[in-house]
């Protein structure tokens, strides 16, 4: 256990049950809606999963590790990545809110003792998906965005929907992409992993 994760954990018991100590671990930190994303992130990547014939085990373990790095406040985030052997990008620098997702890699590696490298991967990029996404990657990144709660009418989330319906992923994953990307001049940040994951779909299209 890294001692840059032992004041988040000092006072939770962990019974081996990943979503018993998924559940201990938000409650502990009174993250109830990180908690109720992340069971939602979870019922559809395991639906995802299963239309795609991807690992519906380790979908489930993704998805119930995605957002693990809510408990830290955003003012410690960086700090804590920099006291890590991650990589950080210079955009990352510029909305440190992003590293969240390669955060939630490192303490699912260090907290739930998670070494499924596949199950690493999607966590660290379900933001931003990345350029030669697995299949897996993809899935917990599709079922990230159609379970976010979000007000108002999203029409891009009921297109990832009809995708998905349609058992084509890929344009799934796109709808996404494209969506952040016609609003990159309103935005902080479109980081460069997601930049390079649209890139390569367009390309397989041509």
């Amino acid at each position: 256990m890294s001692n840059r994760y032992l004041k988040f954990i000092e006072k939770i018991s962990f019974t081996g049950d990943l979503r018993k100590d998924i559940e201990s671990f938000f409650t502990y930190h009174n993250e109830s809606s990180t908690y109720q994303h992340t069971i939602s992130v979870e019922n559809e990547a395991v639906r995802i999963a299963n239309l795609f014939g991807v690992n519906g085990e380790f979908a489930s373990q993704a998805a119930y590790l995605h957002d693990i790095s809510n408990v830290i406040p955003k003012s410690e985030m960086m700090g804590i990545a920099e006291s890590s052997s991650m990589e950080i990008l210079e955009d990352e620098y510029r909305y440190p809110r992003i590293i969240h997702q390669k955060l939630s890699r490192d303490m699912a590696a260090n907290i739930f003792n998670c070494t499924n490298v596949a199950v690493l991967r999607a966590i660290e990029c379900h933001t931003t998906l990345k350029a030669g996404a697995s299949q897996l990657d993809k899935v917990l990144f599709v079922a990230d965005k159609i379970s976010w709660d979000l007000p108002g009418e999203n029409a891009y989330q009921d297109e990832m929907r009809k995708q998905i319906a349609l058992l084509d992923l890929n344009a799934a994953v796109l709808i996404y992409l494209n969506h952040v990307w016609e609003q990159r001049d309103k935005l902080k940040l479109v980081h460069p992993w997601l930049i390079a994951a649209r890139e390569e779909l367009l390309l397989s299209q041509v």
